[in-house]
């Protein structure tokens, strides 16, 4: 048996339980975001120039791929209660400590081991949301996976606020921090207890078809970092938008995201998890070559759309597909697919780069059209799944 694991019963899961999940979600989007108004002020405090400022932001992206790699035998060993509620404490206490550490390799150290703490607590919560959603005996996934956005949102747009109305980076952060210590209090006993546990190796590499469901998860998530990086130059750059106006093309892509995620499990019970990848992944390609090809920024931006509401649902559906591949664990299966999709994240924006150099930024975005035909393309591999109750 595997950790977190439950009986197929709707008795099984609580609401608090429910919610509780939704909270660590919320949570994890929150955290992550917060970061970003504060890298401004970092940089400031630091005195270090862009290159120097893009190694010190690889340490947080490192520290998240080595937790992930060994979190699926972490969650093992400890259980989800546990491993959630620590790496969001610890998360809370290097959060806090962001807005006024000084000293480039101490800095480097805090953002590695709030990497490391998110990183864990995205496996672990995951691997919670599964049971969740199986003990509950409805689709719930794609919901969970909208209060990451949603948390995200709530966390840049308010540390931003707060920053703009005066509010010190170091005051900032301990009240985002704070945050995340006041939900831990509220929801941290809710979380599936640590019984029947499973051990074994911390360090767990997919292998067959999970490979392959974690490369697809790979080819989404390059795209969503491609498209946070890179949207704005495109409008800019090659469709002659005012630079001032051009963050809105990935707005669009968010908000029509986050959208579409509040209403993916209840599509997913409709269509079919397969045919959501299928169509989503299509929809989202027709979408990057309306947004190349446009001669207009607003079509551009409606291509953006179009793709927000085709990828949304496709990585909460490869996560479920995951957990139930045989080949190991869910704790690890999770946790591989994790790995593989975040390193996605890191290498989109900087493998679109190096080719826009070559052929034109165009060209390299329209690269995201092929992505996104592969994984329409080996969608079978996803299982068909039967229509169950839809979100309430």
């Amino acid at each position: 048996m595997t950790v977190c694991s439950i009986t197929d019963s709707r008795s099984s899961v609580s609401v608090w339980q429910q919610h509780a999940t939704r909270a660590a979600f919320f949570a994890a989007g929150f955290a992550v975001a917060v970061w970003a108004p504060l890298v401004p002020f970092v940089k400031n405090r630091l005195a270090i120039d862009e290159a120097t400022l893009g190694c010190l932001l690889l340490c947080l992206g490192v520290g998240s791929i080595i937790a992930m790699i060994s979190s699926g035998g972490i969650v093992s060993r400890f259980g989800c209660r546990r491993v959630i509620n620590s790496s969001m404490l610890v998360a809370a206490v290097m959060l806090s400590l962001l807005g006024s550490v000084d000293g480039l390799y101490l800095t480097g150290l805090v953002l590695a081991m709030f990497g490391g703490a998110i990183g864990t607590m995205d496996v672990a919560m995951n691997v919670h949301a599964i049971a969740v959603e199986q003990g509950s005996g409805r689709r719930m996934m794609s919901g969970f996976h909208a209060l990451y956005s949603i948390g995200g949102l709530a966390g840049s747009g308010g540390a931003a606020a707060a920053l703009s109305a005066g509010v010190s980076p170091a005051a900032t952060a301990i009240g985002a921090a704070s945050s995340l210590i006041i939900a831990l209090l509220i929801f941290g006993r809710y979380f599936l207890s640590d019984k029947n546990q499973v051990h074994g190796s911390s360090l767990v590499f997919p292998r067959g078809s999970l490979l392959l469901l974690g490369s697809m998860c790979l080819m989404l998530l390059l795209v969503e970092g491609a498209m946070l990086d890179w949207s704005a130059l495109l409008l800019s750059g090659s469709k002659a938008m005012p630079a001032a106006r051009a963050g809105i093309g990935y707005a669009v892509f968010a908000g029509t995201m986050t959208a579409m995620r509040l209403m993916g499990d209840w599509t997913a019970a409709r269509l079919g998890a397969r045919r959501v990848v299928r169509m989503g992944s299509a929809l989202g390609a027709v979408g990057v070559c309306v947004a190349v090809f446009a001669p207009a920024p607003y079509l551009t931006i409606f291509g953006f759309a179009l793709m927000g509401v085709g990828c949304a649902n496709v990585v909460p559906i490869l996560y479920s597909a995951a957990s139930a591949n045989k080949s190991m664990p869910s704790e690890h299966a999770i946790a591989a697919t994790a790995t593989l999709g975040y390193a996605g994240t890191l290498t989109g924006p900087a493998a679109i780069g190096f080719i826009a150099h070559g052929v034109g930024l165009p060209a390299a975005f329209g690269l995201l059209a092929a992505l996104l035909a592969i994984v329409c393309l080996v969608s079978n591999i996803v299982p068909r799944h039967e229509r169950t109750e839809a979100l309430d």
